[in-house]
């Protein structure tokens, strides 16, 4: 949206915007964002994007109201120069546009921040408890950002993905260009590689190559034709910015065809049980006696099958970024090992506690560089981490949860 065009703030009640130049302190590493991933009543996503010194950001919230008069309140954004400490700032927006909905409620902010700032800080409250949500906006801590920003109609709920023939729009921050930018898509088929095990640490990742499917030209909008395709959008070609759309099959985040079933039961099987898998003329067959050679009992399967699909599903949901959530090292420790207790977030790495699962198990991610998302996470392996797994494989495989 121009930014000419919403000089004039709009305010809605539900959200408090405190324009005082007070200064705090959020120590954001004492944090834990564990309901980033469990099943708290609040999810977050954001966009965000920069034009020369003007930023603007796209808060998506989704809360799960116990009435319909609850709403999110007490929201604040911040800017500071370290992760961890320091003086904060607030920021005072040029422009705001809120879109409040019954789940899914969205926050426009345009704004400058200040050059030596590295993170802004989003507070905020919901259902009498507070809330911290950290975005890194140095170039030097993330890719560059793009003065890209995009929307459509999709309508997902907890997870802003698109599907096969949705309608995506883009604009520059600043539409002075209007109709007139000339955008190239490239597309790139999702056949990325899924997470290897957590202890396996001699030869790493499999590197992805990436081919180049087409390449699309267009102007201010387009239908995602295709699924299962990464649709990464420029406006300057010579340069390395860009956003991404990856497109999905219509059922996405869940896992319908039995292709599809087969494909996640990687982190669970054995090698040859996935060969035999792949290679069954009935599919369908040999999924089900996949489970119930291990789990002898048909009601107790049927749970466990539920069970762990319902974790793929929610892995789709909650770390699809250039790939599905699923294939995603984040991704595959969720799956196994289920949401993490404790969540800790630093500059380059995010560390997940699982308290109660022999005993205390650590599994720490680092942000690595991507051309296509701001922040990607890659798990440091550790051979350590071998009895943990095996053991939670286990309890898959025979259903003993």
């Amino acid at each position: 949206m121009c930014i000419s065009k919403k000089l004039q703030v709009t305010f809605v009640l539900l959200f408090m915007l405190a324009l005082s130049q007070n200064i705090h302190a959020h120590d954001l590493t004492k944090e834990n964002f564990s309901y980033l991933y469990n099943h708290d009543p609040v999810k977050i996503n954001h966009q965000i994007a920069k034009q020369d010194s003007i930023y603007k950001l796209i808060l998506t919230f989704h809360l799960v109201k116990v009435l319909p008069t609850d709403s999110l309140v007490g929201f604040e954004l911040y800017q500071q120069r370290k992760f961890n400490s320091g003086q904060e700032s607030l920021i005072e927006p040029i422009a705001i546009n809120i879109d409040s909905g019954f789940i899914k409620n969205v926050i426009e902010l345009d704004f400058y921040a200040q050059s030596e700032n590295n993170y802004l800080v989003v507070k905020f409250s919901f259902l009498e408890r507070s809330y911290l949500y950290g975005i890194p906006i140095n170039e030097a801590l993330a890719f560059p950002l793009s003065n890209i920003i995009y929307g459509g109609d999709n309508e997902a709920m907890f997870y802003d993905g698109y599907k096969k023939g949705d309608s995506v729009w883009f604009e520059e921050i600043d539409e002075e260009r209007g109709d007139d930018v000339q955008y190239f898509a490239y597309l790139y088929k999702e056949n990325f590689p899924a997470a290897i095990p957590p202890m396996v640490v001699e030869n790493g990742a499999a590197g992805e190559m990436l081919k180049i499917d087409r390449v699309v030209g267009f102007k201010r909008g387009m239908m995602l034709n295709k699924a299962d395709y990464l649709y990464f959008v420029q406006n300057d070609t010579a340069s390395g910015k860009g956003v991404s759309i990856l497109s999905h099959k219509e059922y996405y985040p869940r896992t319908k065809k039995v292709e599809e079933l087969i494909e996640t039961l990687k982190y669970i099987c054995t090698g040859d049980e996935f060969e035999e898998l792949n290679d069954a003329e009935d599919k369908k067959l040999a999924f089900n006696n996949f489970w119930l050679s291990h789990i002898d009992d048909k009601e107790a399967a049927s749970a466990t099958i539920k069970k762990y699909f319902r974790s793929v599903k929610f892995a789709n949901a909650l770390f699809t970024d250039y790939k599905n959530g699923w294939k995603t090292d984040r991704g595959m420790i969720y799956i196994v090992f289920g949401p993490p207790e404790v969540v800790t977030k630093k500059e380059d790495i995010e560390i997940w506690e699982y308290k109660t699962f022999d005993g205390d198990l650590k599994f720490t991610f680092a942000k690595t560089r991507n051309l296509f998302v701001q922040h990607h996470y890659s798990l440091i392996r550790e051979k350590s981490l071998n009895k943990a797994w095996f053991t939670a494989v286990q309890q898959w495989r025979t259903g003993d949860l």
